[in-house]
């Protein structure tokens, strides 16, 4: 059983509905739907979260797509 407190994961994030261009970066927790990243300087909603390879040993690839938050 692998222990999500032990993985990090490589993400492409995409940034749908903008010319933003994204980034790819290593987490430590995996990104969940509606959750706020920051990135770029910039805050973003996530809207949904593709793994790309299965969990091996404690790293994950993922691509998370999402859209500039709206501000508070």
């Amino acid at each position: 059983m692998i222990n999500e407190d032990e993985v990090f994961y490589q993400v492409s994030f995409v940034v749908v509905g903008s010319p933003h261009p994204g980034a790819i970066m290593s987490v430590d927790k995996r990104p969940a739907v509606g959750e706020i990243v920051r990135f770029g300087g910039e805050n973003f909603e996530v809207l949904e979260v593709q793994e790309l390879t299965p969990v091996t040993g404690n790293f994950g690839f993922l691509h998370v797509t999402c859209r500039r938050a709206e501000p508070s």
